[in-house]
């Protein structure tokens, strides 16, 4: 009997372990071969470590003799008493159980991403497990390059995982969410309408902007950025600023928070009248500059407008020739309309008037040198001194005609004018240059007169005739009937702009200051002398005739004038037998 327990103790001391498939062993490595790793696991015979079943986490993938591993009994051949295994897969099942209890918990696991899965994601190490990161589950807080990405530790939310497939999905943007989720519920159980809190800008848009005020983003928009009117967020507002804001709505359900920057000081616009009373002076800074006029601020959000009109005693056609952006100017208020938010200011009303005292300053005739201002189709403005303007008229420049005053003059232009009147009412004064001048048309008038043959150059065709140069200041009109002795359809079948001719003075009207030419009068032969036996005529044609010789038609209308009008009662026969007789 003793000698029965004793082999029995012998063989329980010589008998091996016992495994089976999926055990997980701690064993030694006593050779490390190319195929294959021999591993003691306290069987009969080493268990066999294939190399493809290494833990692809090793550093260099690389195994030492006498180095402790834990493998995964993957294959039993009990009739060569051979063990193969696995260290990828014990591997796997350490953690699997851990990682099966976050999946359905939904709870978050850390990891490292090492590696990159070309044109698909990234590889991610849970602690010897392997993981696929999708691209588009990187998030947005994380680069998308692998140079910067390798080696990240970061939090993920598991999306699949099957251990008999061994897949393994997660997502860093699904655990970005969800934490948001989490801050936007806390956030939403503490907020309070009224509520100040400081925040961060995430980003500027056209209608306000967008501030973090803890996990969530809130809009400040624009009409909330200033107790003044805003169409876009100033640009002193920039990403990552630091800003304190004022909760004045927020919706749970929706997901929006209303927030304000004005509403965390009174608005400067209650009371804005009693502070500024019509007539009242005050100093403040040119803003902004437009087309109608600048607008000065007074204090924090509280502008006026000084309206073209406004700005100087004179006629400014642009505002920004009198004031700029960041100018500091005194002001009068001319009127505040509190429920408008409207406060309209004056600049000139801070000056005299120069206008109270123009007419003693520029009496009618008086000689004076001023500045051109500008040049219109129908004249120029000459500044007399700030504030004060005259306009010379077109008709004023010259005593020849000026079809266009800017061949005259131009802007900046330093001329000498005369005073021809003055509204002080009305802010006008008329000048002229021409009246400095002598008068061509009285010295052509003591030079010339009607039958005088005279030579120049046609400067103009119309239908109705040709003027004709006499003097440098003095043109004559050759009317159509007055070109040849034939008959014409139009002047330009006779004559062209250039052409030198000679013409008869047949009319002069000295009123309209106006000259009739004839060239077919010096075509026609020279009338006999008169004859004693001619009888006389007692008709009074002569009288009228000289009528039509010194009418002159008109360049304004240029009307026609029948010989019946010209002369009254004498019939057109009658005349044309005064011109037989007259020829023979």
């Amino acid at each position: 009997m003793e000698e029965k327990i004793k082999m029995e103790e012998a063989f329980s001391e010589s008998d091996v372990k016992l495994y089976s498939r999926g055990d997980t062993i701690t064993g030694t490595v006593v050779q490390v071969n190319q195929d294959e790793v021999l591993v003691d696991i306290g069987y009969k015979s080493e268990g066999i470590l294939p190399v493809s079943e290494l833990s692809p986490f090793r550093d260099g993938g690389k195994v030492e003799e006498g180095e402790e591993i834990e493998v995964l009994v993957t294959y039993i051949d009990e009739e060569k008493g051979t063990i193969y295994a696995s260290e990828k897969q014990a591997e796997y099942e350490k953690r699997i159980e851990t990682l099966e209890e976050a999946y359905r918990t939904g709870a978050p696991v850390e990891g490292e991403i090492t590696g990159e899965v070309k044109s698909a994601g990234y590889h991610v190490n849970l602690e010897g497990i392997r993981a696929f990161l999708p691209g588009s589950h990187l998030g947005k807080d994380l680069p998308s390059a692998i140079d910067k990405l390798k080696g990240t530790h970061t939090k993920f939310k598991i999306l699949e995982l099957s251990r008999r497939e061994k897949n393994l999905v997660v997502s860093h943007k699904a655990y970005l969410q969800e934490e948001e989720h989490k801050r936007r519920e806390v956030l939403f159980s503490t907020l309070e309408v009224g509520q100040e809190i400081e925040g961060t800008i995430r980003s500027v848009v056209d209608f306000g902007i967008f501030v973090d005020i803890g996990g969530f983003e809130g809009l400040v928009h624009r009409s909330e950025i200033a107790w003044k009117d805003l169409p876009v967020p100033p640009p002193t507002y920039k990403v990552g600023d630091t800003v304190r804001v004022k909760v004045i709505d927020f919706d749970p359900k929706k997901e929006r928070i209303s927030l304000s920057i004005k509403q965390l000081r009174p608005n400067p616009w209650e009371g804005i009248a009693a502070r500024y009373p019509v007539g009242m002076r005050v100093n403040g800074t040119v803003v902004s500059v437009t087309d109608f006029g600048a607008f000065v601020e007074l204090e924090q959000d509280v502008e006026g407008l000084i309206h073209i009109s406004e700005l100087s005693w004179g006629h400014p056609e642009n505002p920004k020739d009198i004031v700029h952006e960041g100018d500091e100017v005194e002001v009068v208020v001319l009127g505040c309309d509190e429920e408008a938010r409207r406060i309209s200011l004056s600049l000139r009303q801070t000056s005299d008037d120069p206008w109270a005292d123009v007419e003693a300053k520029y009496p009618r005739g008086q000689r004076v040198v001023g500045e051109v201002t500008k040049v219109t189709d129908f004249g120029a403005f000459v500044k007399l001194e700030d504030g004060i303007e005259g306009l010379v008229h077109v008709s004023e420049l010259d005593w020849g005609r000026v079809n266009n005053p800017h061949e005259v003059l131009n802007e900046g232009d330093s001329v000498e004018v005369k005073v021809l009147g003055v509204d002080p009412k009305a802010r006008r004064i008329s000048l002229s240059i021409r009246a400095l001048k002598t008068d061509p048309w009285r010295q052509f008038m003591e030079q010339y007169a009607i039958d005088d043959v005279v030579e120049g150059e046609i400067t103009e065709i119309k239908d109705f005739g040709a003027f004709m140069r006499i003097t440098d200041d003095v043109e004559g009109l050759i009317h159509v009937s007055e070109i040849s002795d034939k008959r014409i359809a139009t002047p330009k079948d006779v004559l062209a702009i250039g052409d030198k001719v000679k013409a008869k003075i047949i009319g002069i009207n000295e009123e309209k200051k106006q000259v009739r030419l004839s060239i077919r009068k010096l075509l026609a032969p020279p009338a006999p002398p008169p004859s004693s036996s001619r009888p006389s005529r007692k008709r009074g044609g002569g009288k009228k005739r000289d009528r039509v010789e010194r009418f002159y038609l008109e360049d304004g209308g240029h009307e026609t004038l029948s010989m019946r009008d010209l002369l009254g009662d004498t019939t057109l026969e009658e005349e044309e037998h005064d011109q037989e007789q007259d020829q023979e």
